[in-house]
């Protein structure tokens, strides 16, 4: 689940918009409370999955404009709908020595949703490269880091169910249901964003132990004989974004976080990923720590430089430490450069999980509805 590639935020524009945010932080602050204490359910959570579209004053669909652009044509706006074609594409930002010939960033990442029969609607992520040899946004590139993540809903719980990223390749992601043969019912519930409880009335945020296994490729038919633990822990929060040169100051959004600790404790966990999404953006950004003190696959001097390395590309802002271990960020994404599509009437979405189905098991798991 690594997004791999490089960029990050100015300082310069984040110091110069602090007395603006301010206000804004204030405002999603209250926006954020609202949040966290309306109940959770597979709506809600599905809304904070799904990006946005915008709509002028007649509810039509604005081209090229985004929710957080402060377009003031955007009168109004709503999760996107299955097969609607994206009016904009969510991009990271590149890093300053990068502007002139990566302006548009180096990956995409939308975040719309899909009909299945097994599980109805699902969510993909994209992760769209398009710089560097062989890389095109919009063509899903195969063995090039190409990929993306697939988010599941069950009766209780949103998790990942899929994933491809050019570090493991497709993988799959077993739950407690996995028995015997893998089938769509052992997918859920494993790789954990969050849960809900629809007989409650609970906010959105707690703490679980997941029960998971990755499955990847040439060992994706059978269930595994055990599990691993992951503690999870997710809540609700605002949290200033960055915008692109040109299209505005930062911005706060209320913000979905779900963290992903490797190991059943946070304070001895090896490794945490942490997700954040928005009602306006859906997956709007991911980080990679590493625990200082023992990561598998570092030393002490590799992780260090990895960390250094990391933090000279100005990819992303500092954000707060995991809770835990002392841990270090050596990854991140932040999705908020937003591009027009290349259709002035919008593209179609329909990327990694296009690819997914072409290939062994995974067509069983995620076909498209209807006959086959």
């Amino acid at each position: 689940m690594t997004p791999t590639g490089s960029a990050r935020p100015a300082a310069l524009l984040w110091g110069a918009a602090a007395v603006m945010v301010c206000g804004m932080l204030a405002a999603s602050a209250d926006d954020a409370g609202g949040a966290a204490s309306a109940a959770a359910s597979p709506e809600v959570i599905s809304d904070f999955l799904i990006q946005n579209v915008c709509l002028d004053a007649s509810r039509t669909v604005l081209e090229g404009v985004s929710p957080i652009d402060g377009d003031p044509r955007c009168a109004t706006q709503r999760d996107l709908t299955p097969g609607e074609k994206l009016s904009y594409h969510k991009h990271d930002h590149p890093s300053p020595g990068d502007r002139a010939a990566v302006a548009r960033g180096y990956q995409r990442r939308d975040s719309f949703p899909v009909e299945t029969g097994p599980f109805g609607r699902v969510v993909e992520h994209s992760f769209d490269f398009g710089t560097g040899p062989g890389r095109r946004f919009g063509v899903f590139d195969a063995g090039r880091g190409d990929g993306g993540d697939i988010t599941v809903m069950s009766a209780n719980a949103a998790s990942f169910a899929a994933t491809e990223d050019g570090g493991g390749g497709f993988q799959l992601f077993v739950g407690p249901d996995c028995r015997g043969r893998v089938s769509s019912a052992g997918l859920t519930d494993s790789w954990l964003i969050a849960l809900f409880d629809p007989s409650r009335a609970t906010p959105p945020q707690g703490e679980a132990v997941a029960r998971l296994a990755d499955l990847r490729e040439g060992r994706q038919d059978n269930c595994p004989p055990r599990l691993n633990s992951a503690f999870t822990r997710w809540y609700v929060r605002p949290v200033l974004y960055r915008a692109a040169e040109g299209q505005g100051t930062p911005v706060a959004l209320t913000t979905l976080i779900s963290e992903h600790y490797g190991g059943e404790r946070r304070e001895d966990a090896d490794h945490v990923e942490r997700f954040y999404f928005t009602r306006e953006l859906g997956s709007t950004r991911w980080e990679r720590w590493q625990n200082l003190q023992h990561s598998r696959g570092f030393s002490t001097e590799k992780l260090a430089k990895a960390a250094a390395d990391f933090a000279s590309t100005s990819r992303c802002s500092k954000p707060e430490i995991p809770e835990g271990a002392a841990f270090v960020m050596i990854d991140c994404r932040e999705w908020t450069l937003i591009v027009p599509p290349d259709d002035p009437a919008g593209d179609r979405p329909g990327f990694f999980l296009d690819a997914v189905r072409s290939r062994h098991l995974a067509d069983e798991l995620f076909p498209a509805p209807g006959p086959r």
